[in-house]
């Protein structure tokens, strides 16, 4: 909403609604996700963040467990001889999870179960069931991932900064994906939980969009894993992300930055790059917030972006177009005062979304250091003001 104010005082307001939802749940023979702890001491078993683009959809040249194991899902194989690595099944059981292995590589996420076989307490092969998936389902989710990718770069500038990576994944996510509900509309379709849904199908639940932001990072050489967790009230299981930023870990939740019903151009930042502090209590305008997750995964502790000028923010953020000492004077909470004074002096626009003020609170600051000022202002659905300019002295 685009307003003008000169002496009066116009209000927007708007409403969103978020919802958690449930990770999908698989019929299987052989262990169950939650059996695990993930250990991401050592997690190039799972996700190499150097892979190429190509390699995303290639097959694995390693000849670790892993590796077969794999390349036999990805080619859609019914069974898989480990024979020759000698593994006792009990030790199999307890260290090789096929759920997290394709939790960590969502280009293979249609195994629907899989069972170990021995003999005299030894696995001798791996036997599969797979989801029915069209027959052209990696070349879509390909040219799915590419055109994402051409989306994501357009809102970048050309030395992109790897929290800008991460929010325009997000942006693509939101704006092009809804919350796939069965026809009863209240009980989450647990049958679009890949990153085929979100990315070919653009309809998804939790686990979905956990799946397709990792595989749009992995695009980009970014490393991000997933979280599955529990979310207040109503002990409601969910799934998330943690991305690698700098060197530093962040929870990252694009389907709580994506409202239900969903809302069309619309893109939430609310949950994006938070620690583990901000995203264990209740954001501003929500009563839900993420109460627990696994011990094992990476913590999230530094908090630079917990309030970061884009929380407020409802729409895709293009960081092409955003002056990069603006950018700059964001990230590093420069003072309201000081955002306004430069903007007035260079007659330009300022963001001052994560302020959070609605346009009366704004108008007192603004008035306070030029009293008889004339201006625009934009605000969000929430009726917050995320930009101030057009300044007009009096």
């Amino acid at each position: 909403m685009l307003c003008v104010v000169m002496l009066s005082i116009v209000i927007g307001i708007g409403t969103g609604n978020l919802f958690a939802c449930k990770p999908k749940h698989n019929d299987f023979i052989g262990p169950t996700k939650e059996s695990f702890s993930n250990d991401f001491t050592d997690s190039n078993d799972f996700n190499n963040s150097n892979d190429s683009a190509v390699s995303l959809f290639a097959p694995r040249t390693g000849e670790s467990v892993y590796d077969i194991l794999y390349n036999a899902i990805l080619n859609r194989e019914g069974a898989c001889d480990l024979s020759f690595f000698q593994i006792a099944d009990s030790e199999f059981m307890a260290k090789y999870n096929l759920w997290q292995l394709i939790d960590e590589n969502p280009v293979i996420d249609y195994l629907n179960s899989y069972n170990c076989h021995s003999q005299s307490g030894v696995v001798t092969q791996v036997t599969f069931e797979y989801k029915s998936i069209p027959d052209d389902y990696m070349k879509q989710l390909e040219n799915a991932v590419e055109h994402a990718a051409a989306w994501i770069k357009g809102q970048l500038r050309q030395n992109y900064g790897q929290a800008e990576l991460v929010c325009a994944i997000n942006d693509y996510i939101a704006v092009n994906c809804q919350y796939a509900y069965k026809p009863d509309g209240v009980t989450p379709d647990d049958n679009s939980s890949n990153a085929y849904a979100v990315l070919v199908n653009s309809r998804a639940v939790c686990d979905g969009y956990a799946g397709a932001f990792i595989l749009l990072a992995r695009q980009f050489g970014l490393e991000a894993v997933k979280v599955s967790g529990i979310t207040e009230p109503g002990n409601v299981r969910h799934a998330w992300n943690l991305a690698k930023v700098e060197g530093l870990w962040y929870h990252v939740d694009v389907t709580w930055n994506d409202p239900t019903p969903d809302t069309p151009g619309y893109a939430g930042h609310k949950y994006l790059l938070l620690s583990d502090k901000a995203i264990s209590v209740p954001r501003s305008g929500s009563s839900q917030y993420h109460a627990s997750w696994d011990s094992a995964i990476p913590r999230a502790n530094d908090a630079r972006y917990d309030d970061a000028f884009w929380v407020h923010e409802d729409t895709p953020i293009s960081f092409k177009t955003m002056r990069y000492d603006e950018w700059v004077q964001m990230i590093e909470q420069t003072s309201l005062e000081d955002l306004i004074f430069d903007a007035v002096e260079n007659n330009a626009e300022a963001n001052v979304a994560r302020f959070g003020y609605d346009a009366e609170k704004i108008d007192d600051e603004i008035r306070k250091l030029y009293p008889y000022i004339g201006y625009t202002y934009t605000t969000n659905s929430d009726g917050i003001v995320i930009k101030v300019g057009g300044w007009v002295m009096n």
